[in-house]
């Protein structure tokens, strides 16, 4: 931080040269502290929800970040990892929860599926919970 007078940089280069800030942390050192969404930050859950989903097909967070930027319209971005992040986390530890928001939404089914695309073992988890699921699906 001595090159930029003690102050966190304002932009995403002078962020990136600073040692241990890769893209992830500097978008959001960007959106956080300055306002601006300069791209979509892609952790492990982000990674995996989006190829899971089949938006991309890539080995590592950087990779998918760059593949789900080049379609996705950059006014979104700002919203889609807090998003996906959340989603991300559910489905690794708080299925039970998961599937409850499922089971409330407008189209239970439908969600339910999306979440089973996502690797989440719907009739097993649902059964765990000690939930029923709705009329319809299977």
């Amino acid at each position: 931080l001595d090159d930029f007078g003690g102050r966190v940089p304002d932009s995403m280069p002078s962020l990136l040269a600073l040692p241990g800030v890769g893209p992830k942390m500097a978008i959001i050192v960007m959106r956080v502290a300055f306002g601006r969404v300069e791209g979509i930050s892609v952790d492990t859950h982000v990674h995996r929800i989006c190829n899971q989903l089949g938006w991309a097909s890539t080995k590592t967070p950087e990779q998918t970040r760059k593949i789900i930027e080049s379609w996705m319209p950059a006014d979104i971005w700002g919203d889609v990892n807090l998003l996906l992040v959340g989603f991300g986390q559910e489905i690794q530890t708080e299925k039970a929860k998961l599937l409850r928001k499922c089971l409330a939404a407008s189209d239970p089914i439908a969600a339910l599926r999306l979440v089973e695309t996502c690797g989440v073992k719907v009739a097993l988890e649902l059964k765990r919970a000690g939930l029923q699921p709705p009329r319809g699906y299977g």
